[in-house]
């Protein structure tokens, strides 16, 4: 399998979002090691990017530092991946916002900031990167993140999870949008409890311990796991568009077995 993705995305260029986190600089690293050329968008030159700079040495990627929410810096990041790389291919876009709040306390405003963050912002982001390579005759692909809470509904989610079903839809709006020649295929990754990301923190504070100590689930999550996932969905010849995988070790499958 791995031969097989080197022998069709080695070359290819991709724009990477929230490449810097936990999920993200696993996928960066295995792009990386099959031959991509990588443009990595962080918000800040942090201890995270910092290592995962030391970790690509000598590799082909770049670093463009941005608030990859506003729509100008996010139309500056798209420009500039397109002037400089020769073989645009696929944008991979993992920045969200977990939405740490009380639903019954929350203002309008933690709505507000929750879909611009995990809805409203990546679909932008996807659609102008889209328009570039249809506007250049290229095909392609696209990734977007959501969450298992964006597909179940979980309790105290409210802002989180619907937000992150929103994404889902537009998702599937832009892929029947840009699904004509030049081919853009649009997909979504709905990951459940990683060891890594934003799912970290409930994990240290047993959030989900239940589930594996009670058998729901066999484990958490892998950084790897996710990683393999994004390799499948930027396949160049993948046969599929517009559609969401739920990669929760079968958490929400099962969820009403928890005693």
């Amino acid at each position: 399998m791995i031969v097989f993705f080197l022998m069709t995305l080695k070359g290819k260029s991709i724009l990477i979002a929230g490449g810097t986190g936990g999920l993200g600089q696993e996928i960066v690293q295995d792009l990386s090691a099959l031959g991509c050329s990588l443009m990595i968008v962080h918000r800040a030159d942090d201890e995270k990017t910092r290592r995962l700079r030391t970790k690509l040495k000598g590799t082909q990627f770049t670093f463009y530092e941005c608030d990859f929410v506003q729509a100008d810096e996010i139309q500056d990041a798209v420009n500039s991946f397109f002037e400089q790389e020769k073989e645009p291919y696929a944008f991979v876009n993992l920045i969200g916002d977990p939405a740490r709040v009380d639903w019954q306390k929350a203002q309008i405003s933690h709505f507000q900031e929750a879909f611009l963050r995990n809805a409203s912002a990546p679909l932008y982001s996807a659609k102008q990167f889209a328009i570039r390579m249809k506007y250049e005759s290229r095909s392609g692909a696209i990734v977007l993140f959501s969450s298992m809470q964006g597909v179940y509904p979980f309790e105290g989610s409210l802002f989180y999870g619907t937000s992150k079903a929103a994404l889902l839809h537009g998702a599937k709006i832009l892929a029947r949008e840009f699904g004509g020649e030049p081919f853009i295929r649009i997909n979504t990754v709905a990951p459940g409890v990683n060891q890594a990301g934003m799912a970290e923190e409930s994990i240290r504070k047993g959030k989900y311990s239940a589930y594996v100590d009670q058998k729901i689930i066999p484990r958490y999550g892998q950084a790897a796991d996710i990683s393999k996932l994004v390799l499948f969905l930027l396949e160049p010849d993948l046969y599929m568009t517009g559609q969401t995988l739920l990669y929760d070790g079968g958490l929400t499958l099962r969820r009403d077995l928890l005693r």
